[in-house]
């Protein structure tokens, strides 16, 4: 009967473990990061679900603000861009840091290789310097969306909305602060 017990105990301590975010955030080191003050979305339509696409618009909002950028709807020092992978997985385009960690793998991938895929589940947020039109932060968030989209968008959103807001904030958590 204690068996039992406290292997329920374990079991049941173990399980947000099992299913914890993982994120993961690279960017250019050589990037003016303390230069930036302003930031644009390039599409706040980077999910299926338009809802799910405002949360995470909202939450990137919120974290860039907390940074102390400010959204412009002009001419910004970063432009921001984001998929969420949830139905299927996506291939996307490498970033050219030199050698480059893959968010979506362990390892150095060689710049070589022109993309990799992105997992169901996972969200991935890109910083784009506008002036030289390059990746200078990408940030991803495994497990991120917990199904492939329904015929109720508003559920879908409803489900997924405290692991995206934990999520981005957990990407943004790695943002090189200014000096």
């Amino acid at each position: 009967m204690k068996f039992a017990l406290i292997l329920a105990v374990v079991v049941l301590a173990s399980a947000p473990l099992a299913y914890a975010q993982k994120v993961t955030v690279k960017f250019d080191k050589a990037a003016p990061f303390a230069g930036y003050k302003t930031y644009k979305f390039e599409s706040e339509g980077g999910a299926r679900n338009p809802m799910i696409s405002q949360l995470i618009v909202t939450a990137v909002e919120r974290e860039l603000n907390a940074i102390g950028l400010k959204k412009v709807e002009s001419d910004p020092d970063l432009r921001i861009s984001f998929l969420a992978a949830s139905g299927m997985d996506l291939r996307v385009g490498e970033v050219n840091f030199g050698y480059n960690v893959n968010p979506a793998y362990e390892g150095l991938v060689p710049v070589g290789s022109a993309s990799w895929d992105v997992t169901t589940g996972t969200l991935l947020i890109d910083l784009f310097d506008h002036k030289t039109d390059r990746v200078i932060f990408r940030g991803t968030a495994k497990d991120v969306l917990e199904r492939a989209p329904s015929a109720d968008m508003a559920a879908d959103a409803k489900l997924v909305s405290k692991q995206v807001n934990k999520g981005i904030s957990k990407i943004f958590k790695k943002y090189p602060k200014k000096p």
